[in-house]
């Protein structure tokens, strides 16, 4: 289950299931490069503090309902999803024109308002409320603590003692265990699953939990470290891991018995280079570092390749 919810998390294996919210700007045309200024923006909302964020709202609307007005008027029939994308469209437009910005902080803006503007949460910008239904504690276990139980159960310490240190029945845990993953698929916008990931990144803990440790070597605690602070070495060994997924290699254990880093610790570093990523959107980086695990992930693969004797395309001659 843990594997296949951080997938989701981190992207791996995993389409993008909000169209509105991605993030790529490959085929933005940024009119404004060249013409960049400095402007003052809410820390908040990345709004630009020279408008205020109702007559930003009020321009956008002003400008999609003409162009909705003109599209029905010439007889389209334009349905929810094609209102959606005019705004969408808009937004960008005003954003890029009112703040005179590239399109690296229009997307970080997009970031920073994506629950209001097209109610999906985006990971490093959500916040708990305590009036939201799915984030109700389930037998008294709030999301935060269920985040500390998956961190030590992934990290390789068993459920058992886990439900010991909290105090109840294995069959608690069992409960947690469904509920919690079936609320973050009944929610559309996603903050359950986002602010997991986020409470992940934190790698959170509770009282209870503090003595459970999980057993990490010299050499796994040093690259632990090393993955926190150098993207590269993150990225290659996300490579590899993705590489020995695709020969049939459990990738989770692969990265244990290499570099000593359990699945709980990566995928906790995982989130981390995220959220920053998120929080700071610069499009050059991301496209270096996609290159970058790309590469490695080749390398990688051609080694599994070797160790499993080769692939079986190697010996077909067209």
């Amino acid at each position: 289950m843990f594997k296949k919810l951080f997938g989701a998390l981190t992207g791996d294996k995993q389409e993008n299931q909000n169209y509105e919210t991605q993030t790529s700007n490959d085929n933005y045309e940024n009119n404004y490069e060249d013409n960049y200024q400095e402007v003052e923006y809410d820390p908040e909302t990345l709004h630009g503090t020279h408008y205020t964020v109702e007559d930003f709202d009020n321009e956008v609307a002003e400008r999609a309902e003409a162009w909705i007005a003109d599209e029905r008027a010439s007889g389209e029939n334009l349905d929810e999803k094609d209102i959606q994308n005019i705004y969408f469209n808009y937004r960008r437009t005003v954003y890029t024109e009112w703040n005179n910005c590239d399109s690296d902080q229009m997307i970080r803006f997009e970031h920073a308002n994506s629950l209001k503007y097209t109610g999906v949460q985006t990971s490093g910008f959500v916040k708990a409320d305590d009036n939201n239904p799915f984030l109700e504690p389930v037998h008294g276990v709030d999301l935060r603590t269920y985040t500390a139980m998956c961190l030590k159960i992934s990290a390789g310490i068993d459920y058992l003692e886990v439900c010991k240190a909290m105090g109840f029945e294995p069959a608690v845990w069992e409960e947690l265990n469904t509920i919690w993953p079936q609320r973050m698929g009944e929610d559309t916008s996603f903050t359950v699953t986002t602010l997991f990931g986020q409470y992940y990144a934190e790698n959170v803990t509770v009282p209870q939990l503090e003595n459970l440790k999980a057993e990490i070597s010299e050499e796994g605690a040093a690259n632990l470290e090393r993955i926190k602070s150098d993207r590269y070495f993150y990225e290659e060994l996300a490579g590899a891991r993705q590489a020995a997924y695709e020969y049939g290699i459990d990738g989770a254990q692969w990265i244990l018995e290499n570099f000593g880093i359990n699945l709980a610790d990566f995928q906790s570093v995982a989130m981390q280079w995220m959220t920053e990523q998120n929080q700071n959107w610069n499009s050059a980086d991301i496209t270096e570092f996609h290159d970058y695990q790309q590469q490695k992930q080749k390398e990688y693969a051609a080694k599994f390749a070797a160790e499993q004797g080769g692939n079986i395309a190697d010996d077909v001659n067209f």
